[in-house]
Order: C-alpha cells, then sequence, then structure tokens
C-alpha cells in the first residue's frame, strides 16, 4: 500500500553500503522509522529529503509482509535555509526535533506535535525569540501529557512561566527575555524530556561541547618564553 503524508525529518544514518535509515515525525501515522533504498549511489534520488530538518511530503510504501516502511518519493516544503547557515540556530533545531523524537510515539497519530514542529521550525529560520526552545519544549511535554504547568518557580518568575505554556509559539517576542529565567527554564524541560525519555538529549551533549570548544579560543593563550 503507497501513501502520502506530511512530515519532518527528525535524524537519519546509513543502512548497508547504499542505502539511508530515517525516523519521520509524521502527520498521520506519528513517529515513523523508514528506508531510502539506493539513495547513496552515484546517481541515487531522495537525499534532499532524506536529511534532518527536512520538512515536506513524503510517497510511503507499507508492505504487508514487512514492517518496514520505504520512501519511493516525495516534495520538499522547506529546507530552512537560514537557520542552517547559523551554527547556534543549527543545535537548536536539531535539539528541537531530537525532544520531538524522544517524546513522539512511533505509529500513533499527534498531529499536535507535528504541527508545533513545523511551526517552530519556521519561527527559528525567521530568527525567533529566545524563548522559542524552552515554550516548544513545554508545549511538546503537555502534547505528551507530561504538564510542567504546576511545577513551582521562583514566584518571580511565575507569571513568564504561565505566559510560556499558553502563548503562542508566533507570540514569544511579546515576552521580555530574562536570561538567567530562560536557562533555568530551558534546564527544566531538557530534565523532564531526559527523564521521560530514559535517556540523555544528544544534541545538548554535543551543545556543551562546542561551547566549551569556542571557551577555550576566547580564552588567552601564556607565552612560552624560548
Amino acid at each position: 500500500m503507497i501513501l502520502n503524508d506530511n512530515a519532518v525529518v527528525l535524524s537519519r544514518g546509513n543502512s548497508g553500503e547504499y542505502g539511508r535509515w530515517a525516523v519521520l515525525l509524521t502527520e498521520g501515522h506519528g513517529l515513523l522509522p523508514v528506508r531510502f533504498v539506493g539513495v547513496n549511489r552515484s546517481a541515487g534520488k531522495l537525499k534532499a529529503i532524506s536529511e534532518p530538518m527536512v520538512w515536506g511530503e513524503y510517497r510511503l510504501f507499507f508492505s504487508a509482509r514487512s514492517p518496514a516502511v520505504h520512501v519511493t518519493g516525495g516534495r520538499i516544503e522547506s529546507t530552512f535555509p537560514s537557520l542552517r547557515a547559523d551554527l547556534s540556530r543549527t543545535m537548536i533545531a536539531l535539539t528541537l526535533c531530537e525532544m520531538a523524537r524522544r517524546l513522539a510515539v512511533e505509529r500513533v497519530p499527534s498531529p499536535a506535535k507535528y504541527r508545533l514542529l513545523c511551526r517552530a521550525l519556521c519561527l527559528l529560520d525567521q530568527n525567533a525569540s529566545p524563548w522559542l526552545e524552552a515554550a516548544f519544549g513545554l508545549k511538546l511535554l503537555e502534547a505528551a501529557g507530561y504538564s510542567l504547568r504546576e511545577l513551582p518557580v521562583p514566584p518571580a518568575e511565575g507569571p513568564l512561566w504561565r505566559s510560556l505554556h499558553e502563548s503562542p509559539l508566533e507570540g514569544l517576542g511579546e515576552l521580555p527575555w530574562r536570561p538567567e529565567a530562560g536557562r533555568r527554564f530551558l534546564h527544566l524541560v531538557h530534565e523532564h524530556v531526559e527523564a521521560h525519555a530514559e535517556r540523555p538529549l544528544r544534541c545538548r551533549e554535543v551543545a556543551r561541547s562546542l561551547e566549551l570548544f569556542a571557551a577555550s579560543l576566547r580564552t588567552p593563550k601564556e607565552s612560552v618564553p624560548c
């Protein structure tokens, strides 16, 4: 059976000599592991639509004889070129995709999670509010049934905490940026996603390594006398 579904590629890797596997967050089938056959050949097609952070429509082949789902075609809606040109925004986008992968359920439709991720990536491509990652995580946790609305936060930060839950992603630009609260909220989001997924977020570890590397480049090196 062949069906078309809208999806965002969350992650991908190589499969055998010429194939690729990928994990899609689809609109109609939830989290969906898929295969791209022969895509790594020199004349292979569909390379572009198998890359992470690509949003498009995918032609999916479901076999009655095998649980594997194969992608046989598709078209790109967006590759989010602006955020890909910025390492910081790329890392945020990959973290959003990884959080979605950890909290979505395989083959269980969740259009709300799919639409939330599409909106977040579109806004990030336009250089969105610094609150975006935390707000996305809070809304994603809520959609997965793990709301943090009642989690105790410092009283002075309570209204901001509620706003991140209630404001649409498009309205985050109206919220004043408070770096300390932003770091605290994001830490809470990451901790709860990791707790429910029962594994660490790899993108978080990579981002931390990049920060340490950048800091080492900024640190003046002591001159060594000859």
